[in-house]
């Protein structure tokens, strides 16, 4: 007897070679899913981003790059070579100083100053006003663009949109039959946003020039409950691998994938992976503490960090004191006069 392998026919006999995939115009085939593995379903297109995946990288690819360096704040400075300490509490000065502004002019005046302070900081310029107006317009438009028309900011009329049939009242609300662009409602929305544009840049200054620990310690140091200094550092610290993990399985299915099913079969994957997510986050939250436990973790955050305030820093404080009276005065006159 002989082995059943042996017994078949052309056993030995070399195999077709593969048929090559044909050019343009040519009759020759390529191979097809079928011919490989018999399989009729169609692979996803390889080297392809869909939506979710450019979002996930995206999102990945900024928090490493912008959120998550210390490049910038380790360079040499007007802002780096202050004290933590002393740089939170000018720059919640300054921003308070912002608040209280009523006259447009003055206040981009001041978003101009946050450019001169990036410029002196060694920011680039370019990489600051994309990193501050990337947020403004989602979070202001929707209470600036409303406040441009006279239905909610009534005035002088600029520029007349459109005319309705007759005016229209809702209880305490009145819509006039001519809508327009005011004037009021252009200086409101310039304030606003000229508000907004400032403040954002001064803390997105003070998180670029100051390294993480640091900006933890001073605000320990400033009497900022403990509780709330732990939760931002440790959302600091897992926000990255919280991200990174969502994007290591989107990856993972996508590898392991050669047709998306239904709707509700994807629907009921994507719950699956937040349960997941979630069990595996929270397992993790539990080792992180009983790791931070078992390594003397008493509750308050310890860096080698000595904070020492220099006449570099009185002198930034007086600066910021005069800065602040003058550009109050200076609006106060503008606004009335």
């Amino acid at each position: 007897m002989i082995p059943d392998w042996l017994a078949q026919e052309n056993a030995s006999a070399p195999l077709p070679p593969l048929p090559r995939q044909g050019r343009k115009g040519s009759k020759t085939k390529g191979i097809s899913n079928e011919d490989v593995a018999g399989c009729k379903c169609k692979a996803l297109g390889a080297g392809r981003k869909g939506f979710v995946e450019r979002t996930i990288d995206g999102a990945v690819g900024f928090l490493r790059d912008t959120v998550l360096t210390d490049a910038i704040a380790r360079r040499g400075g007007l802002l780096q070579a202050l004290d933590p300490r002393v740089k939170i509490i000018t720059i919640i000065a300054l921003i308070v100083t912002v608040s209280i502004m009523r006259s447009p002019v003055t206040i981009w005046g001041a978003y101009g100053f946050t450019l001169l302070l990036a410029v002196a900081s060694s920011v680039s310029l370019l990489f600051f006003i994309k990193r501050v107006w990337l947020f403004i317009p989602i979070f202001s438009a929707v209470i600036v663009i409303p406040a441009l028309f006279n239905v909610v900011t009534p005035g002088e009329p600029l520029w007349t949109v459109f005319h309705l049939s007759r005016s229209h009242s809702f209880g305490p609300y009145y819509i006039p039959d001519t809508i327009t662009v005011t004037r009021q409602g252009v200086l409101t929305a310039l304030t606003f946003t000229g508000r907004v544009a400032a403040s954002v840049s001064l803390a997105v200054l003070l998180t670029l020039t100051t390294l993480w620990s640091d900006l933890l310690r001073a605000l320990r140091v400033l009497w900022i409950p403990q509780l709330f200094v732990l939760i931002l550092a440790m959302s600091y610290r897992y926000i990255l691998l919280l991200v990174q993990t969502v994007q290591n399985i989107h990856v993972a299915r996508k590898s392991r994938t050669l047709r998306y099913g239904s709707t509700g079969e994807e629907q009921r994957w994507v719950a699956s992976r937040i349960g997941y997510l979630f069990k595996r986050t929270w397992v993790m939250s539990l080792d992180v503490h009983r790791a931070m436990l078992s390594r003397g973790f008493s509750g308050d955050i310890r860096t080698l960090a000595v904070f020492k305030s220099r006449g570099y820093d009185y002198a930034w404080c007086l600066f910021v004191t005069a800065t602040c009276v003058l550009v109050l005065v200076a609006d106060y006159r503008t606004h009335y006069w």
